[in-house]
């Protein structure tokens, strides 16, 4: 069995705080996880590498007794072989802040130094388990805002057991969601979502704003202008005179609330008017015309 090295696999220095380590491991875990890499093996594989490395060093505790395990590693590795430390082998289950780990399946080194074999959380040298007892476990999930908006249910694997999750439409950023008796030993699993933010939009609670763009003809004159939301693309009137920087609110065009079906917020659209930059000899002639007609 191999040593494994989990400082190189999540590319830190050995004495980086746990900042720096948890920094490091939701960038990668991003960039590996499985959503967005579909039926990629080494993608996956990665995945699962990133993770059990976090799942140790991530950790204060378990960091402490693995880089004591790491200079007597050839010891230990003889004293498994000499038939000892093998016993019941419990499943650990996930205590982290990030849920891309509901992958499972952690390396036989990390069973046999944290899993029923090493006296980490209570086992023995002796490879008795220690019972684990009922807590939170708590992990998060990313969503991209298509999802949070419209509603989603994600199917996560978590210890070789397929969890599904049904999120309503207007997930927030930082909510929590609990599934009860999912977690460590019985207890609950607490899934806090990071949602990811619109494109060319911006969130505040139930409300989203975006930009209205407008020839300048249409400012002029009043008219209709299409506008592209998240509820589908609106017909929308712009009153003659408007000025660049007016805002028009779509009421129930906002985001959904999560807690009240059926209720959503406001779209606030700010007026950009777009001025031609290229004029025909008659255009050009017009606008003298109506200047000095201005000028009266």
């Amino acid at each position: 069995m191999d040593y494994k090295d989990y400082y190189k696999i999540l590319g830190v220095d050995k004495n980086a705080p746990q900042t720096e380590i948890k920094k490091k491991y939701r960038k990668l875990a991003l960039k590996y996880h499985p959503d967005k890499n579909p039926d990629d093996a080494e993608a996956e594989k990665r995945f699962k590498e990133l993770s059990e490395a976090y799942e140790v060093i991530g950790d204060a505790e378990k960091r402490k007794k693995y880089d004591e395990l790491g200079a007597n590693w050839k010891q230990y590795e003889q004293y498994q072989n000499a038939g000892f430390g093998r016993g019941g082998k419990r499943t650990y289950r996930y205590g982290g802040d990030f849920g891309e780990s509901f992958s499972g399946g952690f390396s036989d080194f990390f069973d046999a130094f944290f899993g029923g074999g090493g006296g980490a959380r209570g086992g023995d040298p002796f490879g008795r388990p220690a019972r684990q007892a009922a807590a939170t476990t708590r992990a998060s999930l990313p969503l991209s805002f298509h999802d949070a908006f419209h509603g989603v249910s994600k199917v996560v694997e978590l210890h070789g057991k397929k969890i599904r999750l049904n999120i309503k439409p207007g997930a927030r950023d930082g909510q929590k969601l609990k599934v009860k008796g999912k977690g460590r030993g019985g207890g609950d699993l607490l899934i806090e979502l990071k949602v990811a933010e619109p494109q060319g939009m911006k969130r505040e609670g139930l409300n989203l704003h975006g930009t209205l763009s407008a020839d300048l003809y249409t400012a002029v004159l009043g008219g209709k202008v299409n506008l592209q939301t998240p509820h589908g693309v609106l017909t929308v009137p712009v009153a003659a005179g408007t000025q660049p920087g007016a805002k028009l609110r779509l009421r129930g065009k906002g985001m959904p609330d999560y807690d009240k079906p059926g209720v959503c917020g406001d779209f606030i659209a700010e007026i950009k008017v777009s001025i031609p930059k290229k004029l025909t000899a008659e255009q050009k002639k017009l606008f003298e015309k109506l200047r000095e007609l201005a000028a009266g």
